[in-house]
């Protein structure tokens, strides 16, 4: 990366961390610059709006979460719903240690925008079609070894089991325990094949 790859990436990860905490409509341009410790002007070398580098951050924050989800979920050997519940898990124990205040950061973007932003509401439903299209590879594998049931619609399964996950944020967040998330878990176990 050369020095000016590396500011953008550094008044990127500053503002992610501000807009996580406060939100997009509670984050401001100099929150972002002030957080990266960077002159106002700095901001619009890189991104020419707001919005933009919400786009970024969104981006940013998939790609990291993908290759994470990706390496559980498909590259590692194993039966299909191990690694599903290895991965749910983890994220689980991430979000422990944040006390269970943080949630999903492309959730929270699609509660907050996805009614007054066309452009962030398309960028988050993608993110999250790519997550599921990874659930369900995952689920179909299971489908291919004969661990998961044959009668359930890998597609469809990982849309439900994406949705209910992202609910169960929304409650862990509401409750500030792990409980949902505990509760969550158990659509796995449906899975298997009997």
């Amino acid at each position: 990366m050369n020095k000016s790859e590396l500011k953008k990436e550094h008044l990127l990860n500053a503002g992610l961390d501000v807009m996580k905490s406060h939100g997009y409509n509670g984050t401001s341009v100099k929150d972002i610059v002030d957080a990266a410790g960077v002159p106002k002007g700095s901001f619009y070398n890189y991104f020419t709006s707001k919005e933009t580098f919400a786009i970024e951050a969104l981006e940013s924050v998939a790609c990291e979460t993908y290759r994470a989800a990706h390496k559980q979920l498909v590259e590692q050997q194993g039966p299909a719903l191990d690694k599903l519940r290895d991965y749910f898990l983890a994220c689980i124990t991430q979000l422990e240690e944040s006390h269970f205040k943080a949630g999903c950061f492309l959730g929270n973007m699609c509660q907050e925008m996805a009614e007054t932003n066309e452009t962030i509401r398309d960028k988050v439903r993608h993110i999250l079609q790519r997550k599921s299209d990874l659930i369900a590879q995952v689920l179909l594998q299971g489908k291919e070894a004969n661990d998961i049931a044959q009668h359930i619609d890998e597609t469809k399964t990982a849309q439900l089991l994406l949705n209910a996950w992202e609910g169960s944020l929304i409650r862990m967040k509401a409750t500030q325990s792990r409980c949902p998330l505990d509760a969550f878990l158990v659509i796995l176990d449906l899975l298997k094949k009997h």
